[in-house]
């Protein structure tokens, strides 16, 4: 990685770059999709603005020749807020600031959702994570999508996987395992009968040398954690441009 590509990303706030370890798996992910029959392998890619997850979902993209696109409301969860007075969390960029130092990310897709800068409990996460998804779905049957790869981070993931099979709420489901380990893969396939969705593999990781690492879920954290926001006087330079765009879930 150049010293201006490193120097840009790591002026966003709370954007880590990828592990070395993360950066050896990504091309072994690249490799299991690449190697999967024609009728498996993704038609889009559709990843959260992180930097880790776009550098993540970059080798894919370019050994598939797929289109890779940015949505916000796959973005790391931050929990709510505390104290109030600390101000709020970042808002995830869209694909028209990240493009300037991933090229290879299409401005096609528009924002769907932005999480609540004032942070998530863990059933809001999974409640952002349902909303977004029924958007997404609308848009790629819009756009004949019927293959997605989506790349998010491990509660965004476990919170997708879980709604996705499920009408129910989170506590219908918080005892869901979901696994997560880096450069893991779950597959869902939407069943014809009641519209959810069946997981075909979970937290696949056979592909990569050293196997799952770094697996992650939600007992890692209480029930109640919360977050300091970015500063009473922080300015928000990537903060959605219509505030209808922001996740504010009913509990």
């Amino acid at each position: 990685m150049n010293r201006s590509l490193a120097g840009a990303e790591s002026a966003i706030p709370r954007d880590p770059p990828l592990t070395a370890r993360g950066e050896e798996q990504i091309h072994d992910l690249a490799a299991f999709f690449e190697g999967l029959p024609p009728d498996e392998k993704p038609q889009l890619i559709l990843s959260s603005p992180y930097t880790r997850c776009i550098r993540t979902a970059l080798p894919t993209a370019e050994r598939l020749a797929l289109e890779l696109c940015i949505e916000p409301g796959l973005a790391e969860w931050f929990g709510p807020v505390w104290p109030p007075e600390s101000g709020l969390h970042p808002s995830p960029r869209a694909a028209e600031h990240v493009v300037a130092h991933f090229p290879q990310v299409s401005t096609r897709w528009t924002p769907l959702l932005y999480p609540d800068p004032r942070g998530e409990s863990i059933p809001g996460v999974h409640a952002r994570a349902r909303a977004v998804m029924e958007r997404i779905d609308a848009r790629c049957q819009e756009w004949g999508i019927e293959r997605l790869l989506i790349v998010s981070h491990a509660a965004t993931i476990i919170a997708l996987g879980r709604m996705l099979q499920t009408q129910g709420t989170y506590d219908d489901v918080r005892d869901r395992h979901i696994r997560a380990g880096t450069a893991s893969v779950s597959k869902y396939v939407r069943s014809s009968q009641n519209g959810l969705w069946h997981q075909v593999y979970n937290g696949h990781t056979s592909f990569l040398p050293h196997g799952e690492e770094r697996a992650w879920d939600f007992g890692f954290v209480p029930d109640n954690t919360t977050e300091p926001g970015m500063g009473p006087h922080w300015r928000d330079a990537y903060a959605p441009r219509h505030a209808h765009l922001i996740h504010r879930p009913k509990l």
